[in-house]
């Protein structure tokens, strides 16, 4: 590996955690202001998402 890629990978963030396809916190952001019970619709969203996630692993690694 040469000094370059090195360089490149600092410059690559990772903006996600694992599991994650899209975090609440870009949710929230996108929709702004919640009605409703936000912890609730925050649980959900978690959950859903997650399920997308494996879904998506599961397809790349399937084929």
């Amino acid at each position: 590996m040469t000094n370059e890629n090195c360089s490149n990978l600092e410059k690559n963030t990772v903006k996600h955690l694992p599991g994650v396809c899209l975090s609440w916190d870009e949710v929230k952001e996108r929709y702004g202001e919640i009605q409703g019970d936000e912890e609730q619709i925050k649980r959900i969203w978690t959950e859903n998402d997650a399920e997308v996630y494996d879904y998506y692993w599961q397809c790349l690694l399937s084929f």
